[in-house]
């Protein structure tokens, strides 16, 4: 998954959800700003904060063939 990709997963799930940049940023400690820059993919995420974010979305990613 790339950068794109992840940033369209994020939105998407946050949209489903009902939420707003800004509640999603209280949830994940992180800014509204960096939400939207992350959603729109003007950011690079380190594998941390993209933990971060899922767990706040109640998201997994799952690698492999299982």
């Amino acid at each position: 998954m790339d950068g794109k990709e992840f940033g369209e997963l994020i939105r998407a799930e946050r949209v489903k959800k009902g939420i707003t940049q800004t509640e999603l940023a209280k949830m994940s400690g992180f800014t509204r700003e960096a939400i939207n820059y992350w959603e729109h993919q003007n950011r690079a995420i380190t594998l941390e904060n993209a933990d971060r974010l899922l767990k706040a979305l109640n998201l997994e990613i799952k690698i492999g063939k299982d």
